[in-house]
């Protein structure tokens, strides 16, 4: 079911605005902290089905933080600064929204496969390492 707050979302390549040389992911304690000063922060929610495909554990909770590498890229886009990034695995098709920090967001919905081979190619913290 989709949420009608997001009614407005189009599709979108993931890549568009996040690509795996632009990510890296740090674990829970460190995601609070700034990050660089081009880097958003970012929070991914994954589900249990979509956890099994990955080569590397995730907490039971599902949830993954990191920082990409794209303020340019979203002032360019929408003309506003982005406090966070989000992508949300709602069963049926993922979500990737960004706050902007006029109180706006952008919604767009996103592939699975992208957020696999964005998490599976990136700069992972040791701790993320592929069990295979």
């Amino acid at each position: 079911m989709v949420k009608e707050h997001y009614s407005d979302a189009v599709n979108c390549a993931l890549s568009e605005y996040i690509t795996p040389a632009k990510f890296r992911t740090v674990l829970f304690e460190q995601h609070k902290q700034p990050g660089g000063i081009t880097e958003v922060p970012v929070e991914i929610t994954l589900s249990k089905e979509t956890v099994k495909k990955l080569s590397f554990r995730v907490s039971c909770d599902g949830m993954l933080y990191g920082f990409a590498r794209i303020k340019p890229l979203i002032r360019e886009k929408f003309g506003a600064e982005a406090v966070k990034i989000y992508i949300n695995d709602w069963e049926v098709k993922f979500i990737l929204v960004f706050e902007l920090e006029n109180e706006k967001e952008k919604a767009f919905y996103i592939k699975q496969e992208e957020v696999i081979e964005l998490l599976e190619n990136c700069c992972r913290v040791p701790q993320q390492q592929s069990l295979k």
